[in-house]
């Protein structure tokens, strides 16, 4: 296995992820083969959540396709939604992410990048579905490897692009990828290579937010994923434990490369 290559495929996995709000995204990318060209991904996501206004559940399906060249990667997303708010039944698609990644330092067993990311507000908010505004979301990440353990490591900014009532409280919103309107994300992961292909991760991620509004969120994840050939498959399970609506959510991923 190529150290540098092994350590990219985290990198980028886990920052795409805490950046996407920090969800279905939030997941690594548990490929022990270094990153290729081109990549394509789909998730299946189930989730029940509980807010002062909601209850209820959805499922969604999240395709994803990625390219990638050298240092440089770029990737974009969309979710197909079936939400239940209040016994009322609704389906649309989400906001759609796209993203471009730099690898700016490597060194034996370090490497460091930055990334931003960009949604466009493609679902519907009345419905949970979409955030309302376009977000902007700058961050940098920093991956250390060693044998067969990686820790990760990821800061960055989330800003909505919207004229903002002084005051307003949009909360952690949408339902289906909840986040603040302006926020400090970050994430922190830990990947155990365990053999045959084999990876186990735990990880969190979360939002403090900027200004007088918003709504601090934390979330907790474990994940077994397993490679075979170009295909990578893994299972996951999240809980919301702090302001998220979400409280069981579980996601399943298959992602071939070429």
């Amino acid at each position: 296995m190529n150290m540098v290559g092994r350590i990219v495929v985290v990198a980028v996995g886990l920052i795409a992820s805490a950046a996407h709000a920090d969800h279905h995204g939030m997941a690594m990318n548990d490929s022990a083969e270094e990153p290729r060209a081109f990549d394509a991904s789909v998730d299946l996501v189930a989730a029940s959540y509980s807010t002062l206004t909601y209850v209820g559940d959805y499922e969604g399906v999240l395709p994803a396709v990625g390219w990638s060249h050298d240092d440089y990667g770029f990737g974009a997303s969309i979710g197909l939604y079936r939400i239940m708010l209040n016994g009322l039944d609704q389906h649309g698609i989400g906001d759609v992410m796209v993203h471009a990644t730099a690898r700016l330092y490597t060194a034996e067993h370090v490497t460091a990048g930055a990334m931003m990311m960009v949604s466009a507000p493609t679902g519907d908010e009345r419905f949970g579905l979409g955030m309302g505004h376009t977000m902007v979301m700058p961050s940098l990440f920093g991956v250390w490897s060693t044998g067969r353990l990686t820790v990760s490591a990821n800061a960055g900014f989330s800003r909505a692009i919207a004229q903002m009532e002084a005051g307003h409280d949009h909360g952690v919103w949408p339902l289906v990828e909840p986040m603040n309107m302006s926020e400090i994300s970050w994430g922190v992961g830990c990947d155990l290579a365990l053999g045959r292909g084999m990876h186990g991760v735990v990880h969190a991620a979360g939002g403090i937010p900027v200004g007088l509004v918003g709504h601090e969120r934390v979330i907790g994840a474990a994940r077994l994923g397993w490679t075979s050939g170009r295909v990578d498959t893994a299972v996951e399970v999240q809980t919301g434990l702090v302001g998220d609506p979400f409280t069981i959510r579980g996601l399943v991923e298959t992602a071939l490369h070429f």
